[in-house]
């Protein structure tokens, strides 16, 4: 059995700590809601805190205590320390199923979302489950205005259907609870204003500033006649804007906020503008102005402030962090650590040179693919050219054609027998220059378009002379060409020329026979057309197949087929091409070759 003195000491004791202890987390929370009844809210953040810090060793202790300091932080616009001690209060009202608190919570995490972070679709969460225990209590005041911030929260998504059907749910509504009518009817009028629909919208405004003024509500009533004078500024109702801009102006009071000053003195100076009222407008303009400046010196302490409660709210989180780390660590076995460790770089070790051989081997096939596909492309692109090259020896065998270069020689010989030397000078020069360039062409897949023109030109009027200027003939180029950076595939077109010669115009004689060559620019590239009236392709394929000096029609033609399809094939494209066709009614042949236009360079 103990003394009587020790049992006496211990329960002073007891009764000393179990005081104490109770009477200081009361003693905080009042002194912390006394500072915050004189604004003192830091002081009273700090009380707070302190009193969370006897959790377990207060009887008396509640985490109701994280609503107070939400709401603390709340007026000191420290937004995220505020939603973070809200969601802490609402897991302990949930738990105690505290409707009257589970409702203010959400009241406050819906506002906080609606005006400060404009996250819509979260404010209306929020604003829902406000809703549901509101109802649940039967308070009809906070219902009207949970439903009016719902319908706010639809108008920042621009869904001003729903919006109109909550704010009507409200106005239309004459309980003696409804406080909130009259805000009701102001922001269906903004809605309204907003879909442009003005009479609807002033209707409104006037109903909400008729049931304001029996209220004598200052705030509400500056708002409303601030956006009644912008609904008529937007109908261009500036006499009647100025007059609402000046009663709004009678009810500005310390707690109109600044941003609404700045929209109503904006709008004093834009009217006043219209009017060519310039020294009010400037002078409202100015007040704007240092209005603004007034808000970001605002706006710049609040982004402080919220900084520093961030920083102070990641300190603490950072703190729990790293004391469960350290308890973690301490009770960890060292040599089993390291084991693990070992066994970690052994597997890591293990699959990274597992890995680096798999990408090695695809490596090394996807490089023998590409070598493969090379190769392929070569000889493909080998065969074309090759291809190319015999179609051009023939072209070259074509148009260096014997019989031609026999009778022009005829007939140089029987103009020097005629004594005619002046013209069998002018043939031998010419003929001279055509052999050249048709050697000089002969050793390019591609030549600038003058010289094939030129070849081309030598070439008709030798033929011409040949045959006792038994046709006429024109050349034709697109003057917007320029030949000498055009390029062309060499001896494409002589044969064309040849065969509307020899089997057109001369086929038969007839007085007017003409030739006519053109080059023009399309929207593709270039076509060259080389068009006769002579005896047409029907007439012509009746007559003898071999005449004397005259080669088979067909064979240029397959030439040229064979080209064009090798000209295709080399550059992977389809814009060459190739036509031949009857004159108009069937007289003469009209023969047509088109081509990319490509220039020197390219």
């Amino acid at each position: 059995m103990k003394p009587p003195r020790l049992l006496l000491a211990t329960a002073l004791l007891f009764l000393y700590f179990t005081c104490f202890a109770q009477s200081g987390f009361k003693a905080l929370t009042k002194a912390a809601a006394d500072s915050a009844q004189v604004q003192k809210y830091d002081a009273a953040i700090k009380l707070l805190l302190k009193a969370k810090t006897l959790k377990g060793r207060d009887t008396a202790y509640a985490d109701w205590v994280n609503t107070y300091l939400g709401s603390n932080y709340e007026a000191l616009n420290k937004i995220d320390s505020a939603i973070y001690y809200y969601g802490e209060a609402v897991k302990y009202s949930e738990s105690k199923k505290d409707n009257a608190t589970l409702a203010f919570l959400y009241n406050h995490l819906g506002s906080i979302e609606l005006l400060f972070t404009q996250r819509y679709l979260k404010a209306i969460d929020y604003l829902n489950r406000q809703l549901v225990y509101t109802r649940l209590m039967k308070d009809s005041t906070s219902l009207f205005d949970c439903l009016n911030n719902l319908g706010i929260a639809y108008k920042g998504l621009n869904k001003y259907d729903v919006s109109l059907s909550y704010f009507n749910k409200v106005s239309s509504n004459n309980s003696k609870h409804n406080s909130s009518k009259n805000i009701a009817l102001l922001l269906t009028g903004d809605i309204y204003s907003l879909m442009k629909k003005y009479p609807t919208a002033l209707n409104y405004y006037d109903r909400a500033i008729s049931g304001l003024t029996i209220l004598n509500d200052s705030t509400d009533l500056f708002t409303a006649y601030a956006n009644k004078g912008d609904c008529l500024m937007q109908q261009d109702k500036i006499y009647e804007s100025i007059v609402c801009f000046k009663k709004a102006q009678q009810f500005i009071t310390p707690y109109i906020a600044k941003a609404n000053k700045v929209a109503l003195y904006h709008n004093f100076a834009y009217a006043y503008g219209r009017q060519r009222a310039f020294d009010k407008a400037f002078y409202f303009q100015n007040l704007e102005e240092v209005t603004k400046d007034s808000i970001n010196i605002d706006g710049i302490n609040k982004a402080v402030a919220e900084m520093s409660a961030k920083y102070e709210l990641r300190q603490k989180q950072d703190s729990l962090v790293i004391n469960k780390q350290k308890l973690v660590l301490a009770d960890a076995k060292t040599k089993e650590n390291e084991r693990n460790l070992i066994i970690l770089l052994v597997v890591l070790i293990a699959v990274t040179v597992f890995f680096i051989s798999i990408y090695r081997i695809r490596q090394l096939r996807f490089k023998n693919s590409l070598q493969q596909q090379e190769a392929a492309q070569n000889e493909l692109k080998l065969i074309h050219q090759y291809q190319l090259s015999e179609s051009e020896l023939k072209a070259i065998r074509s148009q260096m054609n014997p019989h031609f270069m026999f009778n022009v020689l005829n007939s140089i010989e029987s103009y020097i027998m005629d004594s005619d030397r002046k013209t069998a000078s002018r043939l031998i020069q010419k003929f001279a220059s055509l052999t050249r360039l048709i050697l000089e062409n002969s050793t390019k897949s591609l030549v600038t378009a003058d010289k094939e023109w030129k070849a081309l030109m030598l070439y008709t009027e030798l033929e011409a002379t040949r045959y006792n200027h038994a046709f006429t003939y024109n050349f034709i180029a697109d003057e917007s060409l320029e030949l000498k950076t055009l390029i062309l595939p060499p001896m494409l077109i002589q044969p064309l020329i040849e065969n509307a010669i020899l089997h057109g115009l001369i086929a038969e004689s007839r007085s007017d026979a003409h030739l006519d060559v053109r080059l023009e620019k399309t929207k593709t590239g270039i076509c060259i057309t080389v068009s006769d009236n002579g005896l047409g392709m029907e007439k012509s394929a009746k007559m003898p197949k071999k005449l004397a000096g005259v080669k088979e029609r067909s064979i240029g033609i397959a030439f040229i087929k064979e080209r064009i399809e090798m000209i295709n094939l080399q550059n992977n494209t389809t814009v060459a091409k190739f036509s031949i066709a009857a004159g108009e009614n069937g007289a003469g042949t009209v023969a047509t070759v088109c081509l990319s236009l490509l220039n020197e360079g390219q």
